[in-house]
């Protein structure tokens, strides 16, 4: 089995969770024996590889799942997708944005055959892998895909959060205790409402980590000059840095209130360094946290700061970081993808 990983060319300029999940993928892939590589433009030729595995439904990645389709190579597709209404009504975004996004998720909702490049990617697949069945309806309602092409692949967290020590964080910024925040600073990740939210809040220490991502710095802008002085803008952490383990295990609330998440990697990497986790009622975390989780309204500014309130005065729940462990590490998640793949190489889809 040879397999060949790709994703739209400006993935890994802005990285985050998509970009964490196909380089995650791809190393316990290659532990269980799978032979797999990312594309080399250059140098790679497709009809050398069995499956053609892409990362993101983007319309970018259309030309080339065209051309695998055309050389009888098996296309699996990590959708990494989720809409809904309330986000194209109420992000912080221009008139014209929140208009089209609006447009797109009501043409999703009553035309859901209608023809566009993100349904012909998903047509195009052999095998399409959302992360939660809640990810799994939103594919077979908004796009009229085959539920037989649907087979579910959680995403993972690494068993190095496990039991990380926060001194390295501690030592550095001189911060704990903190509420904390790691994402990508942009409208769909809200960090506008919950810096409103949490003005009020306490002194506590508030911990942003992440950097804007491009075309976004008036937002990011925006974050800052409404931000308290108990907030704190760390920037990009890297993800394999010792640093982000630490910063988990120095905060005692870990909130993620965007507009949804998949679960989100940060929410799955917190939970298991043990903090209680503030997550977003949009999206398919439920499937994930189960009621070891506080979810809060994205766009309720009341909502997220009772949540989080809730949260920091609760007792440690150490049952989440078990259950994190026991069922959404990577190993598991390679495991799950190798299934995936033998299902559509013996023809099962």
């Amino acid at each position: 089995m040879r397999v060949l990983f790709y994703s739209y060319p400006s993935a890994f300029q802005n990285p985050g969770g998509g970009e964490v999940q196909l380089d995650k993928t791809m190393q316990y892939l290659r532990q269980a024996g799978v032979d797999v590589k990312k594309f080399d433009q250059w140098n790679d030729k497709l009809e050398d590889f069995d499956i053609f595995h892409v990362f993101g439904s983007v319309k970018d990645c259309l030309g080339l799942v065209r051309t695998a389709k055309s050389k009888g190579v098996k296309i699996a597709l990590s959708t990494i997708f989720w809409s809904d209404f309330r986000r194209a009504i109420k992000e912080t975004r221009s008139f014209s944005d929140r208009a089209g996004l609006l447009v797109r998720q009501a043409a999703k909702s009553f035309f859901p055959a209608f023809p566009s490049a993100r349904r012909e990617l998903m047509l195009a697949s052999d095998i399409l892998f959302p992360n939660g069945e809640g990810e799994a309806d939103q594919l077979a309602r908004y796009f009229a895909v085959d539920r037989n092409k649907l087979f579910v692949v959680p995403n993972g967290v690494d068993g190095r959060f496990r039991n990380a020590s926060p001194d390295e964080f501690i030592k550095r910024y001189g911060i704990k205790d903190c509420v904390l925040y790691v994402a990508r600073i942009e409208p769909r990740k809200n960090q506008l409402n919950f810096i409103r939210a949490m003005k009020s809040f306490s002194e506590r220490p508030i911990v942003f980590i992440g950097a804007p991502v491009s075309d976004y710095e008036d937002y990011y802008g925006q974050c800052r000059e409404e931000a308290s002085k108990n907030m704190h803008f760390l920037g990009h952490v890297e993800h394999d840095s010792t640093l982000l383990e630490a910063a988990y295990a120095s905060c005692s609330v870990f909130a993620l209130t965007s507009w949804f998440e998949t679960p989100g990697l940060s929410a799955l990497e917190a939970a298991l360094s043990g903090a209680n986790i503030v997550i977003t009622d949009g999206g398919c975390a439920r499937e994930y946290f189960g009621d070891m989780a506080i979810y809060t309204c994205p766009d309720d500014i009341t909502s997220i700061r009772s949540s989080v309130r809730e949260a920091h005065e609760a007792p440690k729940n150490h049952q989440l970081a078990e259950h994190v462990f026991a069922n959404f590490t990577w190993d598991k998640v390679a495991s799950k993808t190798i299934e995936g793949y033998e299902k559509i190489l013996n023809g099962n889809s």
